[in-house]
């Protein structure tokens, strides 16, 4: 009975102490939690073969940065980083490098406007023009309603007109609004109503449109009274402790914490297969795939990459270029690092909390993954998407951009969830790379340092564990060797209270 009153009382005065203490406590913990001191591994697969792979498929794919980070359960339990953001300064990429996400940004675009969905704002079949500054109709189908929900599918007979989808050497000049309103109506001077929507009836094809997905970050600007940066960083960003996470390039204090795109240009006959952009054929290299037909992204510089007749061009060479931006940004311009990528992950994966934040309600998550419209696309959610890949069902979205290709996908089955930024627009080589690490993860029983009585949960019961263990001077095992120092003591104690409150 002295024992339990012992740690009754040791409890509150700790929490006491913590609490006037917690904000600096936690920024130390929270280094240390992402410098990955915290996890054991007990491989069925050797680390070392896994590095040496990724490493080797890199260099081969000349793939120059990449950034891991791999979510299992509650928890971010890998890390890595290779290569350079930086070749010719030799900035290496490092845990706080930020890569432009491309395409995942919209699953950030997404998450803010079912925020306000929560919120009872709109319904998911309202007419977005009962929201916006102006009216957005299909020149064709001018009766039909375009809604939230065929915007968030691909379904709004929006298209893109890249002949004035511009990239700017910094942050677009042009304000969201500005630039949406001259594309998507009759007055405006970037509109065209056959290059900016489809031939078909608004939610009846499905067309992958950035401007859609652009379209939805104004509604979170018009609905919450708030720019559409400020409101992801208040209530996405900051919550979730994504310090490295940024819109726009004029926010980041330091661009060298920033990859430098690089893109892969001439090559022999493959090099279209190499970088993704179908399946090689010895009679036409730079035949497209179904997928990347699609995705409308077959070799669009054919000539440059495979020559004319597909038997090559001038020798492989990486080529740089200063980061940039554009005006349809809630689309792809969103930058951050692998580690703070995965926090939001980690949310999609625990219904909607990660680390006790809550970004979104579990009913949401559950609406986002859900197919709307399956007779017009089987895989697509709401914004997220299904893909078949290695015999595993995945969720998540991809990004591919001039310079950039991303992967962030959760296998469900297996509570897995894996991230890959690079530098390098290189779609086959991340693929390689993401199965080596859904195979590594599967097969290595990773233990969480401080879940001592292995419930995969670190809380008060753990707390009392470690206490005991110092009362009875009890044979202790890594698990509460929270610092690694071999011993078990106040510090311990202290960290993996830090641990829980964080």
């Amino acid at each position: 009975m002295n024992k339990y009153l012992i740690t009754f009382l040791f409890l509150n005065i700790l929490f006491s102490e913590l609490n006037e203490n917690k904000i600096r406590n936690r920024n130390i913990q929270h280094f240390v939690y992402r410098q990955n001191t915290n996890v054991i591994t007990n491989n069925n697969r050797n680390e070392e073969e896994l590095i040496q792979f990724i490493q080797s498929t890199i260099e081969t794919h000349q793939i120059p940065g990449l950034s891991i980070s791999i979510v299992k359960d509650q928890y971010i339990i890998w890390e890595k980083q290779f290569g350079y953001a930086n070749i010719n300064d030799e900035i290496q990429v490092d845990e706080n490098t930020m890569f432009i996400l491309s395409s995942i940004s919209k699953t950030i675009t997404v998450t803010a406007l079912m925020q306000l969905y929560e919120q009872n704002m709109f319904e998911l079949d309202d007419d977005i023009n009962n929201y916006l500054p102006f009216d957005v109709i299909h020149p064709t189908y001018p009766n039909t309603q375009i809604t939230f929900k065929m915007l968030l599918s691909h379904t709004s007979g929006i298209k893109d007109n890249w002949n004035i989808m511009t990239y700017y050497n910094s942050d677009s000049p042009l304000s969201l609004n500005y630039y949406l309103e001259q594309y998507l109506t009759p007055e405006g001077s970037f509109y065209n109503s056959n290059l900016n929507f489809t031939n078909s009836n608004p939610g009846t094809n499905h067309t992958y449109t950035n401007n859609g997905a652009a379209l939805i970050g104004l509604l979170v600007e018009e609905i919450s009274n708030q720019s559409f940066s400020n409101y992801c960083n208040e209530n996405i960003f900051e919550p979730l402790s994504m310090e490295n996470t940024f819109w726009y390039l004029s926010e980041i204090n330091n661009l060298n914490q920033v990859a430098l795109p690089y893109q892969l240009t001439g090559g022999n006959g493959d090099s279209c297969f190499i970088i993704g952009c179908g399946i090689y054929d010895q009679n036409n290299p730079c035949f497209c795939d179904s997928e990347c037909i699609y995705y409308d992204d077959c070799c669009s510089d054919y000539n440059e990459i495979c020559g004319e007749d597909g038997t090559g061009s001038d020798p492989e060479n990486l080529t740089e270029y200063e980061n940039y931006g554009y005006s349809d940004y809630p689309s792809g311009q969103l930058r951050t690092s692998s580690n703070n990528l995965a926090k939001f992950m980690g949310a999609y994966m625990n219904g909607g909390t990660y680390n006790g934040v809550n970004i979104l309600n579990s009913q949401t998550i559950e609406l986002i993954k859900t197919i709307h419209y399956p007779t017009i696309n089987s895989m697509q959610g709401l914004m997220w998407y299904y893909k078949n890949q290695n015999g595993r069902i995945l969720f998540g979205h991809n990004g591919g951009d001039l310079g950039s290709l991303t992967e962030m996908f959760i296998s469900f089955s297996d509570t897995i969830g894996i991230v890959l930024l690079s530098n390098s627009n290189n779609y086959n080589a991340m693929i390689q790379i993401e199965n080596a690490l859904l195979e590594f993860t599967e097969e290595t029983n990773f233990i969480i340092i401080g879940d001592i009585n292995l419930d995969s949960i670190i809380n008060i019961l753990d707390v009392i564990l470690i206490i005991n263990i110092i009362i009875d001077n009890q044979s202790f095992t890594n698990l509460a060797d929270l610092n690694q120092d071999g011993l078990i003591n106040i510090i311990d104690i202290l960290q993996l209270i830090n641990l829980i409150l964080d």
